[in-house]
Order: structure tokens, then C-alpha cells, then sequence
């Protein structure tokens, strides 16, 4: 059997669902989510689509494009 990749949408909604039920559930494991390059790209796509602002580090959306994202 093959699992389709998550979306980040789920996987946020899933975290979501999860800390509202167990509130004292520790969720030890979600760097692993987090950090996934699926993950981080769609999270990309979203903040660049909000015309997310640069972070405390300063860094704008065409900085990152430059240097390759």
C-alpha cells in the first residue's frame, strides 16, 4: 500500500484537532513534519501568496529567490 503524502493544510488541521482534544498531549515528533521539504515549500508558497512580510532576520521573498529557494 502506498500513503499519498499529506498536505499541510491536513497536517495543520490534524495538529489542530489533536491539541484541542489531549491537552496534554506533547507532540515530540513534529519537527520531523515541520522540516519535511514538501512542508516547507507549500509553507513558502502561502506566505509569498499573503504578501508575507521579510521575518526578524530580514530576509525578503526575492533575497531567498536570489540565492535559490
Amino acid at each position: 500500500m502506498i500513503n499519498t503524502p499529506i498536505t499541510l493544510q491536513e497536517l495543520r488541521r490534524k495538529i489542530y484537532v489533536t491539541a484541542k482534544a489531549e491537552k496534554k498531549k506533547r507532540f515530540w515528533g513534529l519537527y520531523v513534519h515541520v522540516c519535511k521539504l514538501e512542508t516547507l515549500y507549500e509553507a513558502y508558497k502561502m506566505a509569498k501568496g499573503n504578501n508575507g512580510a521579510p521575518g526578524i532576520d530580514g530576509v525578503t521573498f526575492e533575497a531567498i529567490e536570489a540565492a535559490g529557494v
